[in-house]
């Protein structure tokens, strides 16, 4: 005789399949308070929190120090715990998972450190074998694993060496190898070039673009230095007083910032300087003669595009070329340039409807003799 099927059998799994375009982490109106120093009160680290981590992605968020950002990444590894919003983690909610909870989490997020954070004692194998020897993989395993890890970060032959025999650049990559070992789908950088010089920045910023490229995973890093959003970053967002002010894509928030703070960080590398023959000459106020200083922004096709020539030859002005400059941001051609025009009517609108019908931002500097 068949035993009687249990209604439970009959049962159909009604809850939503999970969303593959679903972010990878998203921030919900987090906030995070310390108790004041005098114990009267509360101080805010981060408020209203609202940012999403497409997975696959490359997200930087950028501030000042004491700005909220490595408060930020911590909740991601629960190092700090949010006082309110939610925060979810391949759709999870994680905001009030226990320690043991969090532990089991932490497997899938690796974690890159400003001071690289080795174990002095221990060689570079030892190192980036240290996670996988808590996690009790077989011998023959690490040793393949940590094999294959040090060959992918370029280290290969210094599996046997210890932290004091590495270079800045060398120590990151083993912090690379390690964050790497447990297969994570997370990797989380907090300022990891900050204590390098910018030929090894550039090096680490490509392996780590590597990493995220070959391996597919997905890179939150923090940093207050805009050069590093602008070389690998796929979104940024900008953090002031724990709140985001500007947040996007690389090449709209870097090409066209629309909050203060961001236009201060992106000037460095988006603005061209006025050369220092103009900076004591140049003035607010026209005179009869002057000449209008504009900074003209390229981007995209017109980044590369001969407009100068074709603005002086379409309106039969003379445009004088001060200072330039063509770079990419995001592997999108961006330009700028500072010229010089006849401040006199009709040539200066002239100039300006044409680079209106161009497509191109044009900013009055100011006015030189």
């Amino acid at each position: 005789m068949n035993a009687p099927v249990k209604p439970d059998a009959f049962r159909v799994d009604t809850s939503p399949a999970p969303d593959p375009a679903a972010p990878i982490i998203r921030f919900a109106q987090i906030g995070k308070t310390y108790p004041s120093r005098d114990g009267q009160g509360a101080v805010a680290a981060l408020s209203g929190i609202d940012l999403d981590v497409p997975k696959g992605a490359i997200v930087g968020v950028i501030g000042r120090s004491g700005a909220g950002k490595s408060t930020l990444i911590r909740l991601v590894n629960g190092l700090e715990r949010a006082t309110s919003g939610r925060l979810l983690i391949e759709g999870e909610d994680v905001t009030g998972l226990t320690e043991a909870g969090w532990r089991s989490r932490r497997r899938a997020t690796g974690m890159i450190f400003q001071h690289f954070n080795l174990l002095s004692s221990r060689t570079v194998f030892d190192n980036v074998a240290l996670p996988l020897e808590i996690a009790g993989t077989p011998k023959a395993e690490i040793e393949d694993k940590v094999a294959r890890l040090l060959d992918l970060v370029g280290l290969a032959d210094k599996r046997g060496r210890y932290p004091a025999e590495l270079s800045g650049g060398q120590k990151q990559r083993v912090g690379i190898a390690r964050a790497l070992a447990t297969d994570p789908k997370v990797l989380l950088c907090d300022e990891a070039t900050s204590a390098l010089d910018p030929e090894t920045t550039r090096s680490i910023l490509a392996l780590l673009r590597q990493v995220n490229r070959d391996l597919g995973i997905t890179i939150l890093l923090i940093t207050h230095e805009i050069p590093v959003i602008k070389e690998i970053c796929d979104r940024v967002a900008v953090i002031e007083d724990g709140r985001i002010v500007e947040e996007g894509d690389v090449f709209t928030v870097l090409t066209r910032p629309q909050h203060p703070t961001t236009a201060r960080f992106v000037e460095a590398v988006t603005g061209v300087e006025l050369p220092a023959y103009l900076e004591g000459r140049i003035r607010k106020e026209a005179r009869p003669g002057d000449q209008t200083v504009l900074r003209i922004t390229f981007t995209g096709e017109n980044a590369t595009a001969p407009v100068i020539s074709r603005l002086s030859s379409t309106i039969g002005v003379d445009v004088n070329i001060l200072a330039g400059r063509i770079d990419a941001i995001a592997g999108k051609p961006f330009g700028s340039l500072l010229v010089s025009v006849p401040t006199r009517e009709p040539e200066l609108a002239a100039v300006l409807g044409a680079l209106n019908g161009l497509e191109l931002k044009a900013e009055v500097i100011g006015h030189v003799s």
